[in-house]
């Protein structure tokens, strides 16, 4: 019997994650057998390990899978999925709120089996990014131990296989209808929706303190999964308070189609709230759009001033510039918009007791409403490499592509 530990999400590099020993086993010829004990299962999860699903399947591999769908974790396009695909599959759930929580994947072949138990979930987070720890059991299957182990395991769970316990139910579309019906599941963008709900009432900290514990806290790089990254993007929430107080929610959000992203650097201005705008743009020497004409606005026309009005944090921000500065040589957009209710933006922008203003070193996300207005979301940088899987396309600043990146979904 070989023992392996499988630890993930401390080093973004490592490709030794529970998700890749799942695609490496569906994919090798030792197994024709999964059975699979998780919690939860998302979309992206699944998307990231479906062909080789299929392709096991194909080939004559037997599949089951036995999920939870509490804490609404378990999203509806996943369901979805596996009946479109026909992937044998059953749910566990209990009413009174008992959850299912194994994370168990065992696979069977004429010779061989494997086992991996650990903290991994059938979610792209849970197989390649999130810090898990799981361990990989091979053994001959002349191995008594390794038998006997397997046969705890089975005896475990036998009622769920086998149907005899009320909690478990196969997957039919009229089952899927059920519980979306009763909200045990919920689409992808209902769960994204009600996170935010919830973050909005116990995870809003003070800006200053949200920067405190960013400075002690590093944040963890995500691993990028084989099948790219998913297009929800977390953004920076900012609700401004009365007496010019900045509190900040970060919330989950779907990339939209046909936004601009901008990456800010340090900005400029007293307040730090000029972004510079290029003209042209380029990228590995090809030449490329300008982000100032996301604005509406001819980069050769440089006598024209365009106003905006900015719709950030449920407040709009009227009358923005858009100019071309000619001691610079460059287009810039001065966020210095007022709400109605004399709000400014430079309170968010400016900086403040030794901190960075809330623009500086991070991506902004344009999107547009109508020609004069603009939805503007505030972005970690960290989240640079997903916009740019996602971007139909994407450049550097300046004709020497040496500027700032910006790009369009």
């Amino acid at each position: 019997m070989d023992l392996n530990f499988i630890g993930q999400g401390l080093n973004p590099e490592s490709d030794r994650t529970t998700g890749h020993f799942i695609i490496e086993s569906l994919s090798c010829n030792d197994y024709n057998s999964l059975y699979a004990f998780v919690a939860f299962v998302s979309l992206s999860g699944l998307n990231n390990i479906i062909e080789p699903l299929i392709d096991f399947k194909e080939n004559g591999g037997t599949i089951r899978l036995y999920f939870g769908v509490d804490l609404n974790a378990t999203s509806k396009e996943a369901l979805e999925k596996l009946i479109e695909h026909e992937i044998e599959s059953y749910v566990v759930y209990s009413p009174n709120n008992i959850i299912y929580h194994p994370k168990i994947y065992a696979f069977e072949g004429e010779l061989l089996t494997r086992a991996i138990i650990g903290s991994s979930n059938l979610t792209v987070s849970g197989l390649f990014q999130n810090i898990e720890a799981s361990v990989c059991v091979d053994f001959n299957n002349e191995d008594e131990n390794g038998n006997d182990f397997l046969s705890e395991i089975y005896e475990h769970f036998n009622s769920i296989i086998n149907l005899e316990h009320e909690s478990s139910q196969k997957l039919t579309p009229e089952i899927l209808d059920l519980l979306v019906q009763n909200k045990v599941v919920l689409s992808e963008s209902q769960n994204r929706n009600k996170n935010n709900i919830i973050n909005k009432y116990f995870k809003q900290k003070n800006y200053d303190n949200n920067l405190k514990l960013l400075n002690v806290f590093g944040k963890i790089k995500s691993k990028r999964p084989p099948i790219g990254f998913n297009k929800s993007i977390t953004k920076e929430e900012l609700v401004v308070e009365p007496g010019e107080m900045i509190n900040v929610v970060y919330e989950t959000e779907q990339l939209a189609t046909g936004s601009m992203w901008i990456e800010t650097r340090k900005m400029t201005g007293g307040s730090r709230n000029i972004l510079d705008l290029s003209k042209t743009g380029s990228l590995d020497g090809v030449r490329k759009f300008g982000s100032v004409s996301f604005f509406g606005v001819d980069p050769e026309d440089t006598t024209i001033t365009k106003i905006i009005n900015i719709h950030l944090g449920r407040k709009i921000y009227n009358e923005n510039p858009i100019f071309f500065a000619d001691k610079n040589q460059n287009w810039r957009i001065q966020l210095k918009g007022v709400t109605e209710m004399e709000e400014k933006l430079t309170t968010i922008s400016k900086p403040n007791l030794g901190q960075n203003g809330g623009f500086v070193n991070k991506i902004l996300l344009f999107t547009k409403i109508d020609d004069v207005n603009f939805k503007l979301e505030i972005l970690d940088s960290d989240e640079m490499e997903k916009l740019i899987e996602n971007s139909s396309d994407w450049a550097k600043g300046g004709r020497g592509g040496t500027g700032r990146s910006y790009g369009i979904i």
